[in-house]
């Protein structure tokens, strides 16, 4: 299974502002984004539709950046694995420009998917999905981006920079 570049690694967090004054001090990130959506997600997680707010910061320089994941409603696979393994990194992410074909290449070594998910952000369109042994193993973020022009974004050095000049995403820090 080949996916290319790690794009970001994902931390679980209960409070994004003590996690940004954290991640800031560990890793001299000074400049944090908060994801803009169009509209909530529509989220799956174990099969069922949850209503869930996930606020996501993202933090970098160069190619691979962090991402903060703060969540909350109904349950899912981040409220799940904070409640078992407290704050810590969830997954690696890999951005990709057909989903489907990279969830088919993940299924057959041995991989399920264990969430998923669709939204827009300045009117491009996301889904992802957590693909894992199970919830407690690895597990990797294979997300598709269609640009509001019709073009899937693959890997982009510099995206949270980027993605701030279109609306994506709004700085907080």
């Amino acid at each position: 299974m080949k996916f290319g570049k790690i794009g970001h690694v994902g931390i679980v967090v209960k409070d994004l502002a003590s996690a940004v004054k954290k991640y800031s001090l560990l890793t001299g990130i000074d400049k944090w984004y908060e994801l803009v959506y169009d509209a909530p997600p529509e989220l799956y997680y174990r099969g069922e539709k949850r209503n869930c707010n996930i606020t996501l910061y993202f933090g970098g320089k160069g190619h691979t950046a962090v991402e903060l994941i703060c969540p909350e409603g109904d349950e899912n696979i981040y409220t799940e694995f904070l409640r078992r393994h407290g704050e810590m990194i969830h997954h690696v992410e890999y951005n990709v420009k057909n989903l489907d074909e990279a969830v088919k290449q993940a299924e057959s070594c041995g991989l399920k998917v264990l969430q998923h998910a669709s939204f827009k952000s300045a009117g491009a369109s996301v889904r992802y999905a957590y693909v894992g042994e199970s919830e407690d193993a690895a597990i990797f973020e294979l997300i598709e981006t269609t640009l509001p022009i019709g073009v899937k974004k693959g890997d982009v050095p510099f995206e949270t920079q980027l993605a701030a000049l279109t609306g994506n995403y709004r700085r907080v820090k």
